[in-house]
C-alpha cells in the first residue's frame, strides 16, 4: 500500500477535527438561543392584548378639585374645567348633519379604572354606535395625542376588534364617564365604579315651564352641547324656598335669592349634587350645628342642587309660525344601584 502524502494526511486530520467539534458547536448554539422561563413567558403573545392592557389615558378635566369642592356642605354645584376639547368633539359629532334629530338614549358605562381591563372605552363605543348608527372609524378619525406621553402606547397597541381605537368622540365620552365615576365619595368611594349615561337629542325643544327639582342620585354630571342650558340654583335651598320654586317657578324667588339662579352655558360641564350625596367634610370645614344637622336628617335636599330644564326657546320660522330650538344634552349619574330613580 502506498504511504499517504502530506497533503492527504492534513485533509484526513481536518475532517476528523470537524467531526469531533460538530456536536460541541451544536450544543453551544442550543445554549445560546435558549431563554429563561421568565423571558420565554414574556415572549408568548397575549391573545387578548389591546390598548386596554396599558395605562389608561390621564384625565383632562380637573376632577380632583371638583371632588374636594363638592365636599363642602354649602357647595351644591361645581363646573369642571379642562374639558373644552372633549365637549367640542362631542358637539361636532352629536350635533352634526349625521346626528339623529330626536333621541333619548340611556346606557350603563362600566369604569373599572385599572390597567388590566378597561371596559369604559368599549361601553362608550356602544353609546357612539347607538347615537350615530355606525361603528366609529379609527384610521381617518384617530385623535392626535402628540402632546401626551401615551402617544406611543396608543399608536402601537391597536385592538383587534372593531371598536374604533382612539376615536375622538369615544374618548370624549370615556373622559366624562371615568371622570364622573372618580367623584364617588364617602361610602360609595371604591364601590361605585359605573355611571348611567344619557344622550338626549330634541329637534324641537318646546318644554313649557318645567318644574324645579333635585336628582334622586348622589350626583349628576351635565353638559349642554347645543341649545338652551339647564337652569339651576348655585346655592342650597331651604324647604320653604324649594316649595316656592316648585309652586311658582322663578316667580317664587324673592330678594337676594334671585341672584342664585344661573343658566348652564353651552359646552360647560357641571356637577350637581343629588339627594343621596354623602362625603366627608373637607379640612377647615367644621361640623354643622345641631339645628342644621337635624334639618339634614329630615330634609334630604339640604345639600342638593335644585334645577330644572329650561323653558323651551322658540323662534319664528319662514311662515311666521313658532318652532322649537334644537337641543342636545348629556347627563351622567353615579350608578349607585337605584337605577329606577336616576332618570
Amino acid at each position: 500500500m502506498p504511504s499517504p502524502t502530506p497533503s492527504s494526511s492534513r485533509a484526513i486530520i481536518f475532517i476528523c477535527l470537524i467531526s469531533l467539534s460538530y456536536p460541541l458547536l451544536t450544543l453551544s448554539l442550543s445554549l445560546s438561543t435558549t431563554t429563561s422561563p421568565k423571558t420565554a413567558q414574556a415572549l408568548v403573545p397575549d391573545p387578548s392584548s389591546s390598548r386596554h392592557h396599558f395605562d389608561l389615558p390621564q384625565l383632562s378635566g380637573d376632577w380632583s378639585n371638583a371632588k374636594q369642592s363638592l365636599r363642602n356642605p354649602k357647595c351644591c354645584v361645581v363646573a369642571v374645567p379642562g374639558l373644552e376639547r372633549h365637549l367640542s368633539t362631542l358637539q361636532q359629532y352629536f350635533c352634526g348633519e349625521d346626528s339623529p334629530s330626536d333621541l333619548d338614549l340611556r346606557m350603563r358605562v362600566r369604569c373599572k379604572n385599572n390597567n388590566v381591563e378597561e371596559v369604559a372605552y368599549e361601553d362608550c363605543t356602544k353609546v357612539y354606535n347607538a347615537v350615530m348608527g355606525s361603528p366609529p372609524v379609527s384610521a381617518k378619525d384617530a385623535i392626535d395625542f402628540s402632546d401626551k406621553n401615551e402617544n406611543s402606547q396608543y399608536e402601537n397597541n391597536q385592538s383587534a376588534n372593531n371598536i374604533g381605537i382612539n376615536h375622538p368622540c369615544v374618548l370624549a365620552l370615556e373622559e366624562l364617564a371615568r371622570g364622573v365615576a372618580s367623584l364617588a365619595d364617602g361610602p360609595l368611594e371604591g364601590l361605585c365604579t359605573d355611571v348611567h349615561l344619557r344622550v338626549v337629542c330634541a329637534s324641537k325643544y318646546e318644554a313649557i315651564d318645567p318644574m324645579f327639582h333635585s336628582d334622586k342620585c348622589p350626583l349628576r354630571g351635565y353638559a349642554t352641547l347645543t341649545g338652551p342650558g339647564t337652569e339651576y340654583m348655585d346655592e342650597t335651598c331651604l324647604p320653604w324656598e324649594y316649595a316656592a320654586l316648585r309652586t311658582f317657578g322663578v316667580n317664587g324667588l324673592g330678594g337676594a335669592k334671585i341672584k342664585s339662579l344661573k343658566t348652564a352655558n353651552e359646552l360647560e360641564f357641571i356637577i350637581m349634587k343629588g339627594d343621596h350625596y354623602d362625603a366627608p367634610l373637607p379640612d377647615g370645614i367644621s361640623s354643622p350645628s345641631m339645628t342644621n344637622a337635624m334639618l339634614g336628617n329630615v330634609w334630604s335636599r339640604s345639600s342638593a342642587c335644585v334645577h330644572r330644564s329650561p323653558p323651551g326657546a322658540s323662534s319664528e320660522n319662514s311662515t311666521g309660525g313658532k318652532m322649537g330650538k334644537r337641543r342636545v344634552i348629556l347627563s351622567l349619574d353615579l350608578a349607585d344601584g337605584m337605577d329606577d330613580q336616576e332618570w
